[in-house]
């Protein structure tokens, strides 16, 4: 059930090389925030590995190997192997001297749980990267179970590390003691957010057909949380007054055929490129006029991070995460969710006003470069790891 895709030069045993870290989710991608977490913590005082449920992780060089980091897969393909991982989760602590276990999102949580009640000595720190979905859906003997075994996990967690203020006050409604949080934002490697040359915008605007319209664009799964229908209702109320204004739709997913149906019953067809998943989606944006995300929840929006560091306007809805980056009026505009009008508002008002739309950009740039890169981030999950040591 395990395999190894790299293995470190030397095996750490005890606290020979620092604090000794496993990262595990069911995927990690290259330049996500895990990601970030892993490469950047200091060497000189941690040791990082990471455990994934599939090898579809790092799938862009350079891989982990060429990092020296030591990268774990589970081969995890459904619920029945969880007992038989969490034994070999178990091993692994024990084998490599695991003291902390960092696992991030729902099913990652609940297989440390049960590998570290398997193995004592390794802590657990609960990484919340979703927003309040169970507990508004804790209805039914399943949404009371997986209620039920989040508590015990949240119970059993040293720390537990969630992106935004909304997330921690959820949690703390829910009975977890508020100094066990640490409210930590996602950390952005700078250098991957260079904006586009005049040359490469004007030649990526010919290929999408935009050059004399004023898009936005949205990137995100296609399905009902990410709000697009309230996207198409703005679209309809600006037809008339906005009708160079054309939307750019990055992302693919199960309703996208429900997409294409509300866009012919409203005749905005003309007004929408869907353009499916796109390895240049940063390109996109940084093409595009402005963001919008229209989404109804997150837990903390890595689009929205993204398109202020490519210095973007952006109009975000008030989901976690939103209201502790965003200034409105500042550093974007936010919106209530699921209110059409206020997106139409927001986008008649970019639309407008040039200075405003560039005001934005600059401040939201300027925002994340201080506040959310590696150096600022960074050294915030060092400090919770210490405190989980006790040190």
């Amino acid at each position: 059930m395990t395999g190894e895709t790299t293995a470190l030069q030397s095996p750490c045993s005890g606290r020979s090389h620092g604090i000794h870290l496993l990262h595990l989710a069911d995927v990690i991608n290259r330049f996500d925030f895990i990601d970030n977490v892993v490469r950047h913590v200091d060497r000189s005082r941690f040791e990082a590995e990471v455990c994934t449920f599939s090898s579809q992780s790092n799938i862009l060089s350079p891989e982990y190997g060429p990092a020296g980091i030591s990268h774990k897969v589970l081969k995890i393909t459904s619920r029945r192997d969880y007992p038989m991982a969490a034994l070999h989760l178990a091993a692994l602590c024990r084998r490599r001297g695991i003291e902390i276990v960092h696992a991030h999102h729902y099913e990652p949580n609940v297989l440390a749980w049960l590998a570290t009640n398997l193995h004592r000595s390794t802590r657990v720190v609960v990484g919340r990267h979703y927003s309040n979905a169970i507990e508004l859906n804790s209805s039914g003997l399943k949404g009371h179970t997986l209620l039920g075994i989040q508590h015990l996990v949240n119970h059993h967690a040293t720390r537990i590390i969630v992106p935004s203020t909304m997330i921690r006050d959820l949690l703390v409604e829910h009975g977890v003691p508020g100094p066990k949080i640490d409210v930590i934002p996602y950390p952005f490697d700078p250098a991957r957010y260079a904006p586009l040359s005049q040359e490469e915008r004007s030649r990526l605007r010919t290929e999408l057909n935009i050059s004399s319209t004023f898009a936005v664009a949205t990137v995100g799964r296609l399905y009902r949380d990410k709000g697009h229908r309230y996207m198409v209702d703005a679209l309809r109320q600006l037809r008339s007054e906005l009708p160079d204004l054309i939307w750019l739709v990055v992302g693919d997913g199960p309703d996208r055929s429900q997409l294409e149906e509300a866009l012919r019953h409203e005749d905005l067809r003309d007004r929408v490129r869907l353009l499916g998943w796109r390895t240049d989606a940063l390109q996109v944006l940084g093409a595009a006029d402005a963001v919008v995300q229209p989404s109804l929840q997150e837990a903390y929006s890595q689009v929205m991070a993204e398109a202020l560091w490519m210095r973007m306007p952006l109009v975000m809805t008030d989901v976690s995460g939103a209201p502790d980056l965003i200034q409105s009026g500042e550093t974007g505009l936010l919106v209530p969710t699921a209110d059409a009008s206020a997106l139409a508002n927001a986008l008649r008002l970019l639309y407008r006003d040039a200075e405003l739309r560039y005001r934005l950009g600059r401040q939201g740039r300027d925002h994340v470069e201080r506040h959310l890169s590696l150096d600022a981030i960074v050294p915030r999950y060092e400090d919770a790891y210490e405190q989980v040591m006790g040190l």
